[in-house]
């Protein structure tokens, strides 16, 4: 991975549909979703991560990351008013860094590898995204080069979409023969569906 390539975690969702926060859903017996997550950023030589979260976790993720990361890559910065939305948490994160590109990667989808990073960097370029798709359908997480994030850092109010705002950008698709890159887990159902044996795990 290039040097000055950064991620912004998105972990300031109320986990409504959840009724618990996802950043603490067991992974596996060892981790949880922020803590794969994290561990796999920093994996692939990330320059720095940047975890946005909302007040009610902010303290128990702060100490957690303390205690699993030495690596002082890993930033936690609070949305107080998640209310806001999505968008409102990546500009938070824009704030924080001025790499060259920059990963946008959301809580919950756990499942992003070091070998899907380092090929989604190669392929990174001004004026640019790349997302990863899996049959023709997009996943996560993406990847945005500076142009994008200082237009997106520019835009004022709570009505912009990530999403409607790449349209403006070429695209650049990485195909991926794993289908776990399009997966959203948002309610309990999804998460026994892709975790029927992690419940006992988790923290």
């Amino acid at each position: 991975m290039k040097s000055s390539v950064s991620a912004i975690i998105l972990a300031a969702g109320q986990s409504k549909r959840m009724n618990r926060p996802k950043p603490f859903l067991a992974f596996n017996e060892m981790e949880n979703f922020i803590e794969k997550i994290g561990s796999t950023y920093l994996a692939a030589g990330i320059e720095k991560a940047i975890v946005i979260v909302n007040p009610d976790i902010e303290r128990e993720v702060s100490v957690l990351l303390k205690n699993n990361f030495s690596d002082s890559k890993l930033e936690v910065v609070v949305n107080s008013y998640p209310e806001k939305g999505r968008f409102y948490s990546i500009q938070l994160g824009l704030e924080k860094t001025d790499t060259d590109s920059c990963f946008i990667q959301n809580t919950d989808n756990p499942f992003v590898t070091k070998d899907l990073l380092n090929n989604m960097c190669r392929m990174i370029k001004q004026g640019a995204y790349v997302v990863p798709v899996f049959k023709n359908e997009k996943g996560h997480p993406v990847i945005i080069s500076a142009e994008v994030m200082n237009h997106c850092r520019k835009l004022n109010g709570n009505d912009f979409n990530l999403r409607d705002e790449l349209q403006m950008f070429e695209e650049i698709r990485l195909v991926w023969d794993e289908k776990n890159i399009l997966a959203n887990i948002n309610t309990e159902d999804e998460y026994q569906k892709y975790f029927p044996s992690c419940e006992a795990f988790t923290k």
